[in-house]
């Protein structure tokens, strides 16, 4: 089996926090590098740097520590890559895809966890919106867009929802959120995403 884990790190502040000053977007984006969890170049984390991202670079080194010692418990090849998808003065945004090889089973699953770069706490999909009603907008807008484009959205259907799912910042100032696998689209097409415009997070 080859079981697929993304966790999308919603990292620095919400979009539904404005940046917190003219300086601060003035400032240059983060320096974000990637590290081997103890020489493994398979199980990797990412380090964002500043004393500030502290808590969810410990959060991001946890979860590489936890894939090393499942790894050498369990006797199973694992795999542990972080993919910055965005960064901004505000914003970074970092998907980490962790694989699984076995043989009991064709396809696994995956989850996908945002976090807030300052606390390093989870982060819902829903808080990013300004409002409830901006929220149920969001969930028409992309329920519309799915079942719209049954090309890149085969499986979709009437019950399909972004509701609970996670996401990930764009260059747009936007959001991507991220499906399971089989439920817009076959394993074989990967992470799908939809992507939820800024005007939409308002």
């Amino acid at each position: 089996m080859k079981k697929l884990v993304a966790t999308a790190a919603m990292l620095g502040f919400m979009v539904a926090v404005p940046v917190q000053s003219i300086g601060a977007q003035a400032a240059s984006a983060p320096k974000v590098s990637i590290k081997d969890y103890k020489g493994a170049d398979d199980i990797q984390y990412a380090v964002i740097a500043g004393d500030k991202y502290k808590a969810v670079n410990a959060k991001m080194k946890k979860e590489a520590k936890k894939a090393y010692d499942y790894q050498a418990a369990e006797k199973t090849e694992m795999a542990l890559k972080p993919i910055v998808k965005f960064k901004s003065a505000s914003k970074v945004s970092i998907l980490s895809v962790m694989s699984e090889t076995a043989d009991d089973a064709a396809h696994g699953n995956f989850t996908a966890i945002s976090y807030n770069t300052i606390n390093g706490k989870e982060v819902s999909l829903k808080s990013v919106f300004k409002s409830e009603k901006a929220y149920l907008n969001a969930k028409k807008y992309a329920k519309a867009k799915v079942l719209d484009n049954k090309k890149k959205y085969p499986l979709a259907d009437k019950k399909t929802t972004i509701a609970g799912h996670s996401f990930y910042f764009t260059s747009t100032g936007g959001i991507k959120v991220v499906f399971d696998p089989y439920e817009v689209a076959p394993y074989a097409d990967g992470f799908v995403t939809v992507s939820i415009p800024k005007s939409q997070l308002k």
